[in-house]
């Protein structure tokens, strides 16, 4: 069991992006299989296009390359179990959470897919990621919707952004063949 605890002070204009942990896990983990949300990537405010079901996909296939510079991609919501599976040598991982949770795994860091607040000093694209030479898996408890609602950049609605504030976060963690 893992818990994860969060003890904020008092912000109350503060916002939050997410919270969770992320797991760098051996590449031989390269295939998802989960009961939630998809199978496209899919977040709290961009879901009623994902259905809930078993779904499988290889990690190289979760990050949408459509998209022209490389940025938040994979997610998916209502997660009540997550199993990455391995190789003969490594056990399949299984997750689950106290209540749903959001996760996503890809071959790529956060700071892969982000080149910061200065898009103007440098700028990548999606062709020019390169997959790490492990799976970056997030589990989180919540993360803030995606926005973009009359343009790309609009802020999520207020009902999508987390509130700042103590939170815990509970899963299991099993090796399963």
């Amino acid at each position: 069991i893992v818990t994860e605890t969060l003890e904020t002070a008092n912000h109350p204009d503060w916002q939050m992006y997410a919270m969770g942990m992320t797991w760098r896990l051996n590449k031989a983990y390269d295939r998802s299989r989960y009961i939630g949300r998809g199978p496209a990537e899919n977040y709290s405010d961009r879901k009623d296009n994902a259905f809930i079901g078993i779904y499988d996909i290889p990690v190289n296939r979760q990050y949408w390359d459509g998209y022209v510079r490389p940025q938040e991609s994979g997610n998916h919501t209502d997660i009540l179990w997550w199993r990455m599976e391995g190789d003969a040598q490594h056990a399949d991982l299984y997750f689950e959470a106290t209540g749903p949770m959001e996760v996503s795994a890809l071959p790529y860091e956060i700071s892969d897919l982000d080149d910061g607040p200065r898009k103007d000093a440098h700028q990548s694209h999606s062709g020019d990621l390169v997959a790490r030479d492990y799976t970056v898996l997030q589990l989180r408890a919540f993360q803030m919707g995606i926005g973009c609602v009359n343009s790309w950049g609009a802020w999520p609605q207020k009902q999508y952004i987390p509130t700042y504030g103590n939170h815990t976060f509970t899963y299991i963690v099993r090796a399963a063949k």
